[in-house]
């Protein structure tokens, strides 16, 4: 497992801050952000779960089934 990341410098690396922090913590709540983990009341992201996924949930599941 790589280091988790602070869901906030997440964002801001990935969307240059184009989105708010709220967004991105509804879309981990909806579980859309796969890698996304809880831990007390911060979300952090797994940047190596996030760089293998294609954006499309069924080809992640096909995917991930077949490793």
């Amino acid at each position: 497992m790589a280091k988790l990341v602070k869901l906030r410098e997440w964002v801001g690396a990935t969307f240059e801050s184009r989105i708010s922090i709220r967004t991105a913590q509804s879309w981990c709540d909806l579980g859309y952000l796969p890698g996304a983990q809880k831990i007390g009341k911060l979300w952090f992201i797994d940047p190596e779960i996030q760089a293998n996924t294609t954006g499309n949930h069924l080809v992640d599941e096909v995917l991930r089934h077949e490793s």
